[in-house]
């Protein structure tokens, strides 16, 4: 008890501190953040927001077929709650929302939490094969401007870049193979070893999939979405709306990172990373972070409700045996 205490005092206190420095590094005054929600375009807000909540929708459809594979079938209306109960739950305790999500599916559908917590590992790893995927697309479409910010003195064309990177995954993951038997009996004895053996076991799981090729397409659905969202927001604003399709891409990536940290919701490091992006496109630090104020907020608002909501629901949902032959 004591130690989660301390660490969600830790990860207040790097949330506040993050966000601390972001203000004071843009200079921003409350009435700036007002400003900036009375000038966007709620039109486009909307249309953020359903996309949004499309995304999450395909998330817990990809999550049912991982489901599935083990046996299992809740229905989406317990699946999809479950989600955004873990949504509602990051906002509150990082990494809680793992835990709520496999905790009410144990609640609605009596799934053991070990199997459910199981397939959301599967779902991490392929989320974060993902995000590496993007962050090389980023570099190879808008290495311009992220050279002339991080890297100004390097001359290194972003084709160049990517290759050279690929090539040393490919000999990483060759290496990896090749001593694969030798790397699970000394990473047994581990227990970071033990936990890379059960990321394993998780991507090994995807090949009991039934439709392997809706679980792709569920999560290019998901990334696809997300995208979108964050695009529609450009349009909201006029110091944002002219800056591009790429622009978006670099956005999504800095603030999926920012989304990661161990802060309640990413708060404080999304907003700096956030920020930060929009000064690859010349937009002032100040600008940037009143825009990263209002990203954040509107995720925020949208999950604490929909959450809430949720966890209302699934209070009321009769319990169900998922378990089929």
């Amino acid at each position: 008890m004591l130690k989660s205490i301390v660490k969600y005092l830790i990860s207040s206190l790097l949330a506040a501190g993050l966000l601390y420095w972001a203000i004071s590094k843009s200079q921003l005054h409350w009435n700036d953040i007002l400003s900036t929600f009375q000038q966007a375009d709620y039109n486009w807000v909307t249309v953020s927001i359903i996309i949004a909540i499309l995304s999450h929708l395909l998330r817990a459809l990809r999550w049912e077929q991982l489901l599935e594979a083990m046996h299992h079938q809740p229905g989406t209306l317990r699946t999809f709650s479950a989600v955004l109960i873990g949504y509602f739950a990051n906002f509150l305790v990082p990494r809680l929302g793992e835990v709520s999500r496999c905790g009410s599916l144990k609640k609605t559908a009596d799934i053991p939490f070990e199997e459910s917590f199981g397939t959301v590992i599967t779902e991490r790893i392929v989320d974060l094969i993902s995000l590496l995927v993007l962050v090389g697309i980023t570099f190879l479409f808008e290495w311009e401007p992220l050279q002339k910010s991080l890297f100004p003195t390097m001359q290194l064309p972003s084709g160049t870049l990517i290759i050279t990177a690929s090539i040393l995954g490919l000999i990483g993951l060759g290496f990896l193979w090749k001593f694969k038997d030798f790397l699970q009996n000394l990473g047994a004895g581990t227990k970071v070893g033990r936990m890379l053996l059960g990321w394993v076991a998780g991507i090994n799981s995807i090949r009991h999939l039934a439709q392997p090729g809706k679980f792709i397409g569920y999560s290019i659905g998901i990334w696809l979405c997300y995208y979108l969202s964050t695009y529609t927001l450009f349009l909201a604003f006029p110091i944002s709306e002219n800056l591009g399709m790429s622009a978006a891409l670099t956005v999504l990536v800095m603030g999926t990172f920012g989304m990661a940290t161990p802060t309640q919701g990413g708060i404080g490091a999304y907003h700096s990373l956030v920020a930060s992006a929009f000064v690859f496109y010349s937009l002032s630090y100040k600008d940037g972070f009143m825009l990263a104020t209002f990203f954040h907020g509107t995720q925020m608002i949208t999950l604490l409700l929909l959450g809430g909501l949720s966890f209302i629901l699934t209070l009321f949902l009769p319990k169900i045996t998922s378990r089929v032959q």
